[in-house]
């Protein structure tokens, strides 16, 4: 028997219990098996909340663990704050990406603020090792302040896709298109995901630039398929459309059930705003 919490952030859900919950428990049986639409509870991830210190450990659905995610980490903070585990508007919180800032903005209705940190353009940072000779398809892009991985090219189909890839709190590529639901590209983006040529495999955003202050987003995250949201993807997505002259530094991303914005600062810092809401707590029999 497992007390758990299901929570969502413009659609994208998680299953949320703390570490006591777990003591004895293989998750990498019990992730996949919670987190099953058909004979769990359903949800795209699942947030371990540990108190001391405060850290939110992330996992996909399929169990494998990931460094960070914008609309767990809101979640986690609308948790924490349900359950009357941290009593300040401001805080930070570990996770396997760095710290992280947390600011509540409002309680009703509740909405978080996130400083996610800075983008990492290192190929290092996707856990590749440039420069190597292009294979696949992939062409050696010119350099570039950003790195190697801002505008590279890879093939699919015998067609080009030009690609900015980086790390931002968690690893992302960033691809802008006319229309992010098309579902002949959804299939790119699943096979972009796993391409050998990303060794971790790696979240996909596909992004249609509306005007300077508002894009549109589908992600195809990696360990969990197609989602409605992901935060790190809004950040990755906007921060992309800001560099490449698209969008200003304050921008709205519109998602199947919902907007977060974001706003690039200073250096580069990314601020992340949205939404967090209960949608059930329980108890789940895994016996």
């Amino acid at each position: 028997m497992l007390h758990i919490s299901k929570y969502h952030g413009c659609g994208n859900d998680f299953i949320i219990t703390e570490e006591s919950q777990l003591d004895g428990r293989d998750l990498s049986s019990l992730i996949p098996a919670v987190c099953d639409r058909n004979s769990g509870i359903g949800a795209d991830g699942f947030i371990v909340v540990r108190r001391s210190p405060l850290e939110m450990i992330f996992y996909n659905r399929d169990g494998s663990r990931a460094p960070m995610c914008g609309n767990g980490l809101r979640c986690f903070a609308r948790f924490c704050y349900d359950e009357r585990i941290v009593c300040w508007s401001s805080y930070t919180v570990e996770t396997l990406a760095g710290p992280m800032e947390v600011k509540i903005l409002e309680t009703s209705p509740f909405t978080v603020e996130l400083s996610m940190g800075r983008p990492d353009y290192r190929p290092q940072a996707l856990g590749l090792q440039l420069p190597a000779a292009p294979s696949d398809g992939i062409s050696a892009p010119a350099p570039c302040p950003e790195g190697p991985l801002w505008g590279h090219s890879l093939e699919l189909d015998g067609e080009p896709l030009l690609l900015y890839s980086f790390f931002m709190a968690t690893d992302h590529t960033v691809h802008f298109c006319r229309d992010p639901e098309d579902p002949a590209l959804l299939r790119k983006a699943e096979r972009l995901s796993s391409h050998p040529f990303f060794p971790r495999q790696i979240n996909v955003d596909l992004v249609r630039v509306i005007d300077e202050n508002t894009i549109a987003l589908r992600t195809w995250e990696r360990g969990a398929g197609p989602t409605l949201a992901c935060g790190t993807g809004a950040c990755a997505a906007a921060l992309a459309a800001f560099k490449t002259h698209h969008c200003n530094n304050d921008v709205t991303v519109l998602l199947p059930k919902g907007r977060l914005q974001i706003i690039i600062g200073q250096d580069e810092e990314v601020f992340l705003r949205g939404p967090a809401e209960r949608i059930m707590k329980g108890v789940y029999y895994d016996y």
